[in-house]
């Protein structure tokens, strides 16, 4: 698997809008934080279009497309920071030219919607890194460890991450290459050039929000009838947050690790013979740590805790 370069101080890193639209202002923060790293952020020209057709995207398919290839082929960019999630980043996978970035590839940055491209590119050999959009949550306090991680792994730092034990989890150790992302957008790939394949070596992460439980439940089966869960040397579930409808679940709608939600996944995973960890903190919450997708990593699950080793 191949890992882009790491960035010094001076490098440029872009911020372009692969899905649904910006607003003026909305990256202020996210820029102000690039310069405060010592790199130059360089907005896409098409940064803040707007183009309704049934869905409020970031400009056309051709415009994001348009973005998202330039930041790909521009040698100075040494990275690309996704601006949010949403919907669009399939429409324009598809079109984009990698023949510059595979002679100089660069880390691609972001999470939910993004998954696309984090599976994408990690099935043809690169490594990317899942971890916060420049656009924040809307009304979400942030956890400084969701900023820093990204920090270190871009400056080449080393990751590592050790978390309480649950209930849920199933003890062992294993290695493998980190792959997955957002549930819907895992599911909704399979069966294209851009799904998980070889699931054998792999170890699976995944998380989601604003998914009805019976929906869960229904790509979670797709997962295991395309043989990807019992064929997986792991797996890590990380946050699951506004969950169903708030009506139905007033308790726990708020909650960063929805607990029907992991009843629901575990009557998946609690008769699979591999480790498997719960409530690893990444995902749409305040506490969205980065992790390196494609990479090789070791994951051991004791009694007491769960520790995640990135190895290359």
């Amino acid at each position: 698997m191949i890992q882009p370069d790491f960035l010094k101080e001076g490098d440029k890193i872009a911020i372009v809008a692969p899905a649904k639209r910006m607003l003026e202002g909305e990256l202020d923060e996210a820029i102000e934080l690039i310069k405060s790293w010592k790199l130059i952020p360089v907005l896409g020209e098409n940064i803040y279009a707007e183009f309704d057709f049934g869905y409020r995207y970031a400009g056309t398919d051709q415009m994001r497309a348009e973005d998202f290839q330039w930041a790909l082929d521009n040698q100075e960019i040494k990275a690309i920071w996704c601006a949010r999630g949403g919907y669009g980043s399939v429409k324009i996978i598809d079109d984009l030219n990698l023949t510059l970035f595979n002679k100089n590839p660069k880390w691609i940055i972001g999470y939910s919607d993004i998954t696309v491209f984090h599976n994408h590119f990690n099935r043809l050999g690169f490594q990317t890194l899942h971890g916060v959009t420049a656009k924040k949550l809307a009304d979400t306090i942030y956890n400084p460890s969701s900023y820093q991680t990204v920090y270190d792994v871009l400056f080449g730092k080393k990751i590592e991450y050790k978390i309480d034990s649950h209930s849920f989890n199933q003890l062992g150790e294993t290695e493998g290459e980190l792959v997955g992302g957002n549930l819907s957008i895992v599911y909704s790939l399979l069966g294209s050039v851009s799904a998980i394949n070889n699931p054998q070596n792999k170890i699976l992460f995944l998380e989601d929000w604003f998914e009805n439980w019976y929906a869960v439940d229904r790509m979670m089966m797709n997962l295991k009838r395309n043989n990807i869960l019992n064929h997986v040397k792991g797996i890590i579930l990380g946050n699951f947050t506004h969950m169903d409808t708030e009506e139905e679940n007033k308790e726990n709608y708020n909650h960063s690790f929805d607990p029907k939600t992991y009843d629901v996944i575990h009557s998946f995973t609690k008769d699979l013979n591999i480790p498997v960890a719960f409530n690893f903190p990444s995902g749409h919450t305040g506490h969205n740590v980065a992790l390196k997708m494609g990479a090789k990593v070791r994951l051991n699950i004791t009694s007491n805790s769960v520790n995640l080793y990135f190895i290359e």
